[in-house]
């Protein structure tokens, strides 16, 4: 009797399966692991827990850890919502019981050798050994990495291994308290750690440093990617407009199945800048080229440089193709006085890359004082380099013609890897035939290292004899500098003697040289 009913009940199974599947489709987007864990797109952040072989998990790491994830997970969606990129957010895998999947990897050497300082690499080398031999649990390029506590300190705050971001890659610490039920409480330790992974997985996702601008402190709070790991979850914290560009083309943000962070340059044409005393507004606009699509353009101001916490940023779409203009409000920046400035343009490519381009400009008294507008240089079709005392071809592209290729981003180096020449570097300029020119465009390596300081500009018609034009020294800013000739000179040759350099250094490193 039993044999005849079994064949019965599973073909009923099967009817209300096909009829509940039919009425229920599966999302075909939806990606499963074989551990129960699903997500709405293959590429989704790598999450490890990192446990050096003299420590253990920490109690209900997993649960406590979810928590937090996805809570960071909804600041970034709402965030990236205010800024106009709707319901976007990073991916993950979680399963039924809202558990994020994590990677538990055991560590074969004792905390002491993770340590803050420098750890980060030997932590890389064994999670990277564990993807080679377990592929599918790397499913993007963006990894997160946590670490238990190593010890409490007299005052009772964790401290740990690695706290940073290393390009895609970031680091976190987790202590037994790091529970989101602590979220806002004052005077807590959480506000700093919590804070600090959401910042730090920002540097993991592509995000630099900067500042919310003076108008948006009152609203919207402090940017996560300046000071925002100390208000997190206390007060308003927020994504800058510059921080949600840059997301919006993150590989782990989008659904697609494109390439992400494949080859990309643009280079900027035309650039001009000025103080519009009646917007009170630094108004910056200009005309590019790129090898591929530019979504948006981030212009980050930059206090003294170095990339800092303070830098406000502002952002705006392409126009066209190939243009972009931005009003960038003074009363937005918090130093002014007689400030110097970094102003770097960061175009970001559909495929998540981004050219960065740098010039300066200085307050004087309150008032900005822009002079890095491009003028009108002559062709360089033709041009050729005639000779040149060394270039450095074996451990980098140093080579001579990237003088006069066009881009700011090549540049020509002096040897260093054998036989490292030293002041003067002489380089000759062929210009294919008699041209007039009122002045020497002349741009140093992005970032001004191994940047020149004085210069020797001679002029010849044949190659061969050269009479002086004269003496400069180049200012130790980005983006082209001007140097003008004492008048109009006709000229076929053009010769740049490098006398010395601003690090003191014997080294040497020209970006482009141009006429106009």
């Amino acid at each position: 009797m039993m044999k005849k009913i079994v064949p019965f009940i599973l073909i009923t199974v099967f009817f209300f399966t096909a009829c509940k599947k039919d009425l229920h489709p599966v999302d075909p987007n939806t990606v499963h692991t074989p551990d129960g864990f699903s997500s709405d797109r293959t590429r989704n952040l790598n999450i490890v827990y990192f446990v050096p072989n003299d420590l253990d998990t920490l109690p209900d790491y997993q649960r406590r850890l979810s928590d937090i994830m996805l809570w960071v997970r909804q600041f970034y969606k709402d965030e990236m919502t205010r800024n106009g990129y709707a319901n976007k957010t990073f991916g993950m895998f979680v399963n039924s019981d809202s558990l994020v999947k994590i990677i538990t990897i055991r560590g074969s050497k004792p905390k002491s050798a993770y340590p803050y300082e420098g750890g980060s690499g030997a932590v890389a080398e064994e999670v990277n050994a564990w993807f080679e031999t377990h592929p599918s649990d790397k499913t993007s390029d963006h990894t997160l990495i946590i670490i238990p506590r190593y010890e409490f300190r007299q005052d009772g705050t964790a401290t740990g291994g690695p706290f940073y971001g290393t390009g895609k890659w970031c680091y976190a610490l987790d202590y037994e308290d790091f529970n989101i039920a602590n979220i806002g409480l004052a005077n807590n330790q959480f506000t700093g750690w919590f804070g600090g992974l959401a910042h730090e997985l920002g540097h993991g996702l592509n995000l630099p440093h900067n500042s919310e601008k003076v108008s948006e402190k009152l609203t919207l709070g402090t940017a996560l990617m300046g000071y925002g790991n100390f208000s997190l979850g206390k007060e308003g914290t927020m994504l800058t407009a510059a921080d949600a560009a840059i997301l919006n083309a993150n590989q782990i943000f989008n659904k697609d199945s494109k390439t992400y962070y494949g080859a990309a340059n643009a280079e900027i044409d035309r650039i001009h800048a000025q103080y519009d005393a009646a917007k009170e507004a630094i108004v910056v606009s200009g005309k590019f080229h790129s090898s591929n699509k530019i979504n948006s353009i981030a212009y980050y101001n930059d206090p003294e440089g170095g990339g800092d916490y303070n830098a406000i940023t502002w952002e705006s779409k392409t126009i066209g193709i190939d243009s972009f203009y931005v009003e960038m409000k003074t009363s937005d920046l918090q130093y002014k006085g007689d400030s110097l400035y970094d102003l770097r343009l960061r175009f970001i490519h559909e495929n998540g890359i981004i050219s960065t381009f740098t010039y300066n400009y200085k307050f004087i008294n309150n008032i900005p004082i822009i002079n890095f507008s491009t003028r009108s240089e002559l062709s360089k079709q033709g041009w050729q380099v005639h000779s040149f005392s060394s270039e450095e071809i074996a451990e980098e592209d140093g080579a001579a013609s990237n003088l006069i290729d066009g881009s700011s981003s090549s540049y020509w180096h002096s040897r260093w890897s054998t036989n490292e020449t030293a002041f003067p570097h002489e380089l000759v300029i062929d210009v294919g035939a008699i041209k007039t020119a009122h002045g020497l465009s002349y741009t140093h390596r992005n970032g001004l290292s191994r940047a020149v300081k004085n210069i020797e500009v001679s002029y010849s018609n044949d190659g061969v004899s050269f009479n002086q034009v004269g003496n400069y020294e180049v200012p130790n800013l980005n983006g082209p500098q001007y140097l003008d000739f004492m008048a109009p000179m006709s000229f076929r040759f053009l010769k740049i003697k490098a006398i010395d350099a601003w690090d003191g250094e014997q080294f040497a490193a020209i970006a482009e040289l141009g006429l106009y």
